[in-house]
């Protein structure tokens, strides 16, 4: 009976481990709360994705996109070992969209494009295109709604050569292009 015990004990612990009550706290006990708290843009618990808003050892504002884990206990590990940073002066207003390849510990990998939308106050969704030359050219489109924090992310899980070109149009509620980026 005692040995069951320290067996439930150490695998409790084992499950507890570094892991953090909340995303917000594993963001904040990670490298990214050293200079700056972390400001959670977007959270995807079905996918373990998120972006935040944090700042780096200089003390420029950057938002990550990073992957995490919940553990058997719902608690949160923060993966860094595929993050993407993108830069940003929040005093000066952008827009910016980027793809990142991100793979699963089954080996398993998938895409994610995301991006923010600072500058045009009536966007609501962003309709990009991938143009990807693998064996031959293949497109990949959607049109992803811009959330209140003014980030999106969308997940493409077919893959994707290293040549690519991204375009994409930041449109307004009605459907209007406010800006063509090509």
């Amino acid at each position: 009976m005692k040995r069951l015990l320290i067996i439930m004990l150490f695998g409790i612990i084992c499950l507890v481990g570094c892991s953090s009550n909340t995303l917000q706290e594993a963001i904040s006990d990670s490298v990214y709360g050293k200079f700056d708290k972390p400001e959670i843009l977007y959270q995807n618990d079905d996918i373990g994705i998120v972006l935040f808003l944090t700042k780096n050892e200089k003390g420029e504002f950057i938002i990550c996109q990073s992957s995490y884990e919940k553990n058997g206990l719902d608690r949160y590990n923060l993966v860094t070992s595929g993050d993407q940073m993108i830069p940003i002066e929040l005093g000066k207003k952008s827009e910016f969209i980027t793809l990142n390849s991100i793979e699963e510990k089954s080996g398993d990998s998938f895409n994610v494009i995301w991006g923010g939308i600072f500058h045009h106050s009536g966007a609501k969704h962003v309709a990009y295109k991938i143009h990807s030359t693998d064996e031959g050219e293949k497109v990949f489109q959607n049109n992803v709604e811009i959330n209140k924090k003014h980030v999106f992310v969308d997940v493409i899980e077919e893959p994707i050569s290293d040549s690519y070109t991204i375009t994409f149009n930041i449109l307004d509620k009605e459907g209007n292009i406010l800006f063509t980026y090509n």
